[in-house]
This record gives C-alpha cells, sequence and structure tokens, in this order.
C-alpha cells in the first residue's frame, strides 16, 4: 500500500495527486501546487489566494495498493470525470471510477 495527497479544484473540479503522506509537504509546496494550476483559471490574487488555501485545507490523504497508484493523476491535473479515483477518495466518493478491488483508507486533513 502507498500514500498519494489528491488536491481538487473548487472552480473546475480538476484533480491532481501528490506521491507520499500529507505530512512529507509543506503548506508551501502545496500553495505551488495549487498555485500554478489556478493561474490558469484567471483570478484575481485575491480570489487565487483564498481559493489555494482551501485547496490545501481540503486535501485529503489516501492509501492504495502500490499496483493502482501509477492510474491517480500525478503528473498533472486531471479532470474528475476523466481521473481514477479509489471508492471513498473524496467526501461522498461521486464521481470516481474505481475498479472491484479499489480498497483506500481515507485520511481528511
Amino acid at each position: 500500500m502507498e500514500s498519494a495527497v489528491i488536491l481538487l479544484c473548487p472552480i473546475c473540479n480538476a484533480i491532481h495527486a501528490l506521491e507520499g503522506r500529507r505530512n512529507e509537504y509543506s503548506k508551501q509546496e502545496l500553495f505551488s501546487q495549487v498555485k500554478t494550476h489556478l493561474r490558469g483559471h484567471d483570478l484575481n490574487e485575491p480570489k487565487m489566494a483564498i481559493r489555494k488555501y482551501g485547496v490545501v485545507s481540503d486535501a485529503t490523504e489516501i492509501v492504495v495498493p502500490s499496483k493502482t497508484r501509477r492510474q491517480l493523476p500525478i503528473k498533472e491535473w486531471t479532470e474528475r470525470d476523466d481521473t481514477w479515483l479509489p471508492d471513498g477518495a473524496l467526501s461522498g466518493g461521486e464521481g470516481s471510477q474505481s475498479t472491484p478491488e479499489s480498497s483506500v483508507e481515507v485520511s481528511s486533513l
């Protein structure tokens, strides 16, 4: 089993996964990941800051089997509907496309 940190954009619902545990990333590292994505939404700085802090505070750590880790959107932000996530990876689990063997431990941070 391996850990990943899931970030969800509140504007376009895109998802980005970072390999490792939540405590391995400083808030600044997470802010950097989110800020890069939010620039594409053409928000002014105060709106971007509000969104950036919200995404980081809602970051969720999940544990997935090693063989399915590569299915997570680790390289880039990906639309939620086009992203595989294990059942229960996000609150409500809606929109996740999972396989029957999916197992996930979720830690909301």
